[in-house]
């Protein structure tokens, strides 16, 4: 799929994926081969360069002085806004295409143990809030995904081919988009014929 996107000479500000994808080096590869900034989620285990040796980005995160962390909402959630504590460090040189490698890292304010690590890469003027507010644009994106599961059957395909589990996606996905209009209309309407009673 992103092959086809970047070949229609689409290219969105960041690609956003989870631990399987951010633990693929080839998918990595290919998204650097295109220029494209990512913001990839890692597993702990991961190992990075750092002072030419590798290292598990969870040691690396132990190292951070307590002065590098910023604490930053990046999305709403059902309770509220999200606040993590957030750091982020760059790593080595440049890639071939002029984009600087981050190391990023979210912590929950509650118990700074839990932690959860994003490998990156991003335009040279980029910075760590930049990070993490694209690092934040994956909640509304599983959300959405949470939620096509639930109205519109997502995750309910019987196929055993990539046409036909493509073609249920694509059904999925626009029949919640359908949905969401509808939605939307129907509250835009209830604004308009709301009552409002004065003394």
């Amino acid at each position: 799929m992103l092959r086809r996107t970047f070949a229609n000479r689409l290219k969105p500000r960041w690609v956003l994926a989870d631990e399987i994808y951010g633990s693929d080096s080839k998918f990595r590869r290919f998204l650097e081969s295109h220029a494209q900034p990512y913001v990839l989620a890692m597993s702990c285990q991961q190992r990075l360069w750092v002072q030419y040796r590798q290292k598990r980005v969870d040691a690396i995160a132990d190292e951070v002085p307590s002065n590098a962390w910023f604490r930053m909402s990046v999305g709403e959630g059902s309770k509220g806004h999200r606040v993590y504590d957030w750091t982020a460090g760059r790593l080595g040189v440049p890639t071939d295409f002029g984009l600087v490698k981050w190391l990023l890292v979210r912590r929950r304010v509650d118990d700074p143990t839990d932690r959860a690590y994003y490998l990156c890469t991003a335009p040279p003027a980029a910075n760590a809030q930049d990070l993490a507010i694209a690092a934040g644009q994956r909640w509304a994106v599983e959300c959405c995904f949470e939620a096509t599961k639930q109205e519109t059957g997502l995750d309910e395909y019987e196929v055993r081919s990539w046409h036909g589990w493509y073609r249920h996606v694509t059904l999925s996905m626009l029949a919640m988009v359908f949905l969401a209009v509808v939605r939307a209309q129907a509250n835009e309407s209830t604004k308009k014929t709301s009552l409002i009673w004065c003394r």
